[in-house]
């Protein structure tokens, strides 16, 4: 049963039903596994990444957690002529990991698809990692989320720390349903907005409605993106999409077509969105995203193995000028240096080489707090000088 506050007939019900309409068909035993690109294996590679952390963060002062994976698919992919793990099997993997060291702790995984075949094939692939330890709970659920989710935030009185996948092949969730998982405590959103398919939708009366749905009105219709083209069209859309978001904090992740796409020039395929309300979460998804971009330090993926054509490696040169013209006069504490300026495309170590460099310049005034004399993270403070000037 899950361990949060839920109506437990109903989610008996539910599982009981689930696991009949998977076990009863047929198993494809020999299904070849779906293929799948360089470009949608980076978002696995954030998650594989990302989880671990997030999960150990939150578990420090939560018994309780929480994974939603609400398209969940096969679980498993050919690439390079390999089988790899899908998002399912990733965070199942991390679940395993993360409770066999935390006997105290509970993880609830819950993995939502739509498609019969598709949940079967999933079942057969985490299969190896059974049997889960008693305080993991893994569920396989032949649903929609796009009814399953609302239906269930309707019945949780108190969901706990969660962590929500929205990974579609088209629409994402709608906006009022990822607000409604925004509004409760300590949850966050992994969005994937496939710019290009609703780029196509959006002058489409006949398709226009999915766009209704998405947003939960229809007032985007008279949104100026919609007499722009090309990248001011796409920009002032992911404006206005993040803007809709009731979320503090959102972090984007632009992933460019595939090599395989064989689409001319650096069109974007889709946005990755990290969407949290606590500075903490979109700090350390900063630090897994931005090693994974291309050119080392660009918050792209193209799939190309030379990157983009522009390169925006972070400057130090430059993070130091913004600090000193932000914090003029202020003294305050590294951590919260870079939670105030979390939307710069700058991690941990360019904030700490940018401000050593301003100490030893004789610029700025550490104090240590959480460090030692000469080290600098987390409560130390740092007194910037009343100019701007390096």
């Amino acid at each position: 049963m899950f361990s949060f506050g839920v109506d437990k007939v109903w989610v008996g019900r539910l599982l009981l039903a689930n696991k009949r309409r998977i076990y009863d068909m047929d198993w494809a035993e020999g299904s070849a596994l779906p293929h799948i690109k360089r470009v949608s294996r980076i978002k696995h590679a954030i998650l594989g990444k990302y989880l671990p952390s997030w999960a150990i963060i939150l578990g420090s002062a939560n018994r309780r957690l929480n994974y939603f994976d609400c398209f969940a698919g096969p679980g498993r992919y050919e690439f390079d002529s390999e089988a790899v793990d899908g998002s399912p099997v990733i965070a199942v993997w991390a679940a395993k990991a993360f409770v066999e060291a935390r006997p105290t702790h509970v993880l609830n995984v819950i993995l939502t698809e739509k498609d019969k075949h598709q949940a079967q094939q999933l079942e057969r692939h985490l299969i190896p990692l059974t049997p889960y330890p008693k305080n993991l709970r893994v569920d396989v659920l032949h649903e929609d989320s796009t009814t399953f989710i609302p239906d269930l935030l309707s019945r949780v009185q108190s969901l706990g720390p969660s962590f929500f996948l929205i990974d579609p092949y088209g629409h994402p969730l709608s906006l009022p349903v990822m607000n409604e998982i925004l509004s409760r405590s300590r949850t966050e959103v992994l969005i994937n907005l496939m710019w290009y398919r609703i780029n196509m939708d959006l002058g489409n009366s006949a398709v226009q409605g999915h766009v209704d749905q998405l947003f939960g009105h229809q007032q985007w219709r008279q949104m100026p993106f919609m007499g722009q083209s090309g990248t001011s069209r796409e920009e002032s859309f992911l404006e206005y999409f993040v803007s809709q978001l009731r979320a503090k904090y959102v972090l984007r992740f632009r992933i460019g077509f595939d090599p395989e796409d064989k689409m001319k020039g650096e069109r974007t395929k889709y946005y990755l969105l990290h969407a949290s309300n606590h500075s903490r979460a979109a700090l350390l998804m900063k630090e897994v995203m931005w090693p994974l971009g291309d050119e080392d330090g660009t918050f792209d993926f193209s799939g190309e193995s030379q990157g983009v054509l522009i390169s925006r490696t972070p400057q130090i040169l430059e993070l130091r000028e913004i600090l000193l013209r932000i914090f003029a006069g202020r003294e305050i504490p590294f951590d919260s240096i870079r939670e105030e300026t979390w939307n710069l495309p700058f991690v941990e170590r360019h904030y700490r080489e940018a401000i050593q460099k301003l100490r030893s310049d004789g610029i700025v005034i550490v104090t240590p707090i959480t460090s030692k004399k000469s080290g600098l993270r987390e409560k130390d403070m740092v007194r910037f000088p009343n100019t701007a000037k390096a």
